[in-house]
């Protein structure tokens, strides 16, 4: 996309006419592709990864948005992935504050809520049990302010009081 918008940008300052010469195309180029960079960020940074697949056996699929999409070791997570274990399957996620998150066989939650921005003051965690079972030991987020990571069920809500803990949820 960059390379298009770019060879249009040259393209544009090319074709114009003025009666300075090539200075004014010149900034006319690069206006136009500041813009592009300008408009390019702000969607680059809403998809910021926020852990990534370390352990996988057998299936294991995201559903990002309205795809869903087959993980693989090393594939990123991010905030509102609904993760998915197969009847086959596991997989172990480690998060950027090095949480670790263990899903068994049929297992399916979603990353609601994460924010790890420590040196804002900015720690949050909210998971959401669909089905399933989870194994969670508390990263940085849990140890620093483990009223921050909380855990919801079809029954009740799960606040962190320790590091370590096993959830299940019923079909």
């Amino acid at each position: 996309m960059f390379v298009i918008v770019y060879l249009i940008c040259y393209y544009l300052a090319l074709s114009v006419k003025s009666h300075t010469g090539d200075l004014n195309m010149k900034k006319l180029f690069i206006f136009l592709l500041l813009v592009q960079v300008f408009f390019a960020l702000p969607s680059q940074g809403s998809e910021l990864s926020i852990g990534k697949i370390k352990t996988l056996t057998g299936t294991v699929s995201v559903l990002r948005g309205s795809k869903e999409i087959i993980l693989n070791i090393g594939d990123s997570i991010y905030q509102n992935d609904v993760l998915h274990t197969s009847a086959d399957s596991a997989a172990g996620i480690i998060f950027e504050d090095d949480t670790i998150l263990t899903l068994v066989p049929k297992t399916e939650l979603a990353v609601d809520e994460y924010l790890f921005a420590p040196e804002k003051g900015g720690l949050s965690m909210f998971i959401r049990m669909l089905r399933g079972t989870a194994s969670y030991i508390s990263g940085i987020i849990g140890r620093q302010s483990p009223e921050s990571v909380k855990f919801q069920t079809p029954d009740a809500i799960i606040a962190i009081r320790g590091t370590h803990f096993l959830v299940r949820v019923k079909e």
